[in-house]
């Protein structure tokens, strides 16, 4: 084999689902529907009633219906799988909001501080519409090894908190305006559409220190909306955000990203895009200071064990 074949067929393996292997069995269901037909009203009575320091996986299934509740797991409460009945069907809503520009994790609808989690098929919303422009949290995700599967994260300021730790979503859809996906988290979405609400910025990814491998990755995703936006700005001097084989409608402004106040950084934040397509991507008037990788240094990012060399998406549930 060539190299130019070894290139291309390394990428593709890069791109590809995870290896089936026999997930980690469910130990109990804890049913919630708000119409008392569940052991519980609410979803946090649920989360309350997971033994602290647990380490077997247990299942939360939230009937159809708008929850109208802030949910928080908290750092003792890991192996839970929070499962709706359809993001279009099974919601978490608050509306509070940050009083300065901060990741606040109390003004969060949903607040994971708990290795080990996972949700499918739920959404997660701010409905935060005041006249002053502020953070309102529709998720914070402070913690390793967490994972989204069909969710959808809905907001207008800092909508996804994506703050630290590993993290994999699949099939989400993230909507925002302003720094819609934020944190300084290792993370990979794969198959996710982000839709921007109005002129602003996708990402606003904060990594400042050299040792940390922390970066956002989004592969094979869509970016569609209104207003005009940026792929990302820099909130950290280390900054890092890869788009792979992403689709970006005509909402992206032709430089592409800013570097906020990291100017004095440009050598070192990390932009990349590679083999995107739509009338956004063009990126003959993107910033100069975008990063050009190897196809070697390219894999690191977009090959799954970048988030996974452990094999933690394997065992779960």
């Amino acid at each position: 084999m060539g190299p130019l074949l070894v290139v291309v067929a390394s990428l593709l393996m890069a791109s590809s689902p995870l290896p089936v292997r026999a997930a980690t069995a469910v130990v109990t269901t804890i049913f919630v529907d708000h119409s008392g037909r569940g052991q519980f009203k609410t979803i946090q009575e649920a989360v309350n009633a997971v033994p602290s320091n647990n380490n077997q996986w247990i299942r939360i299934h939230v009937a159809a219906g708008v929850y109208e509740e802030q949910v928080r797991i908290p750092v003792d409460k890991g192996f839970i799988l929070l499962e709706g009945e359809g993001r279009d069907q099974t919601s978490i809503e608050w509306g509070a909001h940050a009083t300065l520009m901060t990741s606040d994790p109390d003004s969060a609808t949903f607040s994971l501080l708990a290795e080990s989690f996972v949700a499918k098929r739920i959404t997660f919303k701010n409905t935060y519409s005041g006249v002053t422009m502020a953070p309102a949290l529709a998720a914070i995700i402070w913690a390793d090894k967490a994972a989204f599967y069909d969710c959808s994260f809905v907001g207008f300021q800092d909508t996804l908190c994506d703050m630290s730790g590993r993290h994999y979503f699949k099939d989400c859809r993230i909507e925002g305006a302003v720094d819609f996906i934020f944190g300084i988290g290792q993370s990979i979405y794969e198959r996710c559409t982000l839709v921007s609400l109005g002129d602003g910025w996708i990402t606003a990814h904060g990594r400042s220190n050299p040792f940390d491998p922390s970066g956002f990755v989004f592969k094979h995703c869509t970016i569609t909306g209104i207003g005009k936006t940026h792929l990302g700005r820099a909130w950290g001097p280390l900054s890092t955000v890869v788009f792979f084989h992403t689709f970006m409608s005509d909402i992206i402004v032709p430089e592409g990203w800013q570097a906020w106040f990291n100017a004095r950084h440009l050598s070192e934040i990390t932009y990349v895009e590679s083999s995107c397509t739509g009338p956004g991507s063009n990126t003959s008037s993107r910033v100069s200071w975008e990063k050009q990788l190897t196809n070697a240094d390219l894999l690191k990012y977009i090959s799954m064990a970048y988030i996974n060399h452990d094999g933690w998406l394997e065992k779960l549930p």
